[in-house]
């Protein structure tokens, strides 16, 4: 457990990510590219500077409208930063200044960015997808798991995410699972290294589904729901909580 003044410096790194995953979540599924030209308001197309951009405060001191035409600011943009920001806080007090850390951090930033996408737009983005597996690479260098390990549970990852998506649609005609969320899976076999723990991730993320299903409906969003945040943190949980795959193998009497 680290410093507060670590923990603080993780915050604002966070902060800054945040701003950064509002921008890409942002310009990418619409196809605009990012870093090639500044910030600019989507209402007024004002570039903006610094006072616009800072994180979080910057929605605060100008109550949620742009500085320039008073345009509403979405939520979306503070609560991105913040979110970002306790993430990466917490991972560096749990892991403090290590390689393990920054994989956890990446980890939390990839699954903020997927949300976010597959909410809003039903696509989970490749710049994603393969930061996710770059992020579990750099993981499992830390703690030295075998390459093999590694490989072939991605390799049953994405095999089990092409017989359900397949699967489903040669008995009910229709996608039962987008080729993202297939993606998702090879990432997560990457992440989790293990059969053991894959079973309760798909376990949880069922769960979750369901759950986030229900919501989806109930807010008249249709019947397709998009099913990238239940693995999403159904990953997140199964990683950095792995008594909770424990207690699932112990509930069926498995030690």
């Amino acid at each position: 457990m680290e410093s507060s003044f670590v923990v603080g410096l993780a915050a604002l790194l966070g902060a800054v990510i945040g701003s950064f995953l509002t921008l890409a979540t942002y310009r990418l599924p619409r196809g605009e590219k990012i870093g090639m030209t500044r910030s600019r308001c989507p209402h007024c197309h004002t570039a903006l500077g610094l006072a616009d951009l800072f994180p979080i405060l910057s929605w605060l001191v100008q109550r949620g409208r742009c500085r320039h035409c008073a345009a509403r600011v979405g939520l979306r943009y503070p609560l991105t930063e913040l979110a970002t920001a306790l993430g990466t806080a917490a991972a560096a007090y749990r892991y403090g200044v290590t390689p393990e850390a920054l994989a956890i951090m990446g980890l939390w930033w990839c699954i903020v960015a997927l949300v976010i996408t597959d909410l809003e737009r039903t696509i989970i983005l490749d710049e994603v997808q393969l930061a996710l597996v770059a992020f579990g690479v750099l993981y499992h260098g830390a703690l030295a798991t075998a390459w093999t390990q590694v490989i072939g549970a991605g390799v049953v990852g994405l095999a089990i995410g092409l017989v359900l998506k397949y699967g489903f649609l040669y008995l009910r005609h229709k996608d039962g699972l987008g080729l993202g969320d297939v993606k998702l899976l090879f990432g997560a076999g990457i992440w989790l290294a293990s059969s053991v723990a894959f079973i309760p991730f798909l376990f949880f993320a069922g769960v979750l589904g369901v759950a986030c299903g229900i919501v989806w409906r109930a807010l008249g969003r249709g019947a397709q729901f998009p099913f990238g945040p239940a693995l999403a943190v159904s990953l997140l949980v199964s990683v950095v909580w792995p008594e909770a795959v424990a207690q699932f193998w112990h509930l069926y009497g498995v030690r």
